[in-house]
């Protein structure tokens, strides 16, 4: 029997074009080939989430920074974002994607 390993669900670092860590006011949405980011700064380094709220699929760049950076507010409806597992706080069963985010030099990385 022969090893097979799966990559279906290996994960990247992809450089955004367009963003400077140091001179970009955030939030700024990111694009990264078809897939759209919204980068958050936490007070503690950047985060991002999925573009649109999966509730109602209003804009996450409206949405409101809470709980000392750890959270995000939908701008539409409050619902609640934890911004380390994007599970929703009071919307239970509701999670919004988020993806890690680092500094590289002068510019953001997104791991997708």
């Amino acid at each position: 029997m022969s090893d097979i390993k799966c990559t279906d669900n290996v994960k990247s670092w992809a450089r955004v074009d367009g963003l400077s860590s140091s001179a970009t006011a955030f939030p700024a949405v990111a694009k990264i080939g078809d897939l759209r980011v919204v980068i958050l700064d936490t007070g503690n380094g950047l985060r991002g989430v999925e573009l649109a709220c999966p509730h109602m699929k209003a804009p996450m760049s409206n949405g409101i920074m809470m709980g000392q950076g750890t959270m995000v507010r939908c701008p539409k409806h409050n619902f609640i974002f934890r911004l380390s597992d994007g599970k929703g706080v009071n919307c239970v069963g509701l999670n919004l994607k988020v993806y890690e985010v680092r500094r590289d030099g002068d510019g953001v990385e997104v791991l997708v």
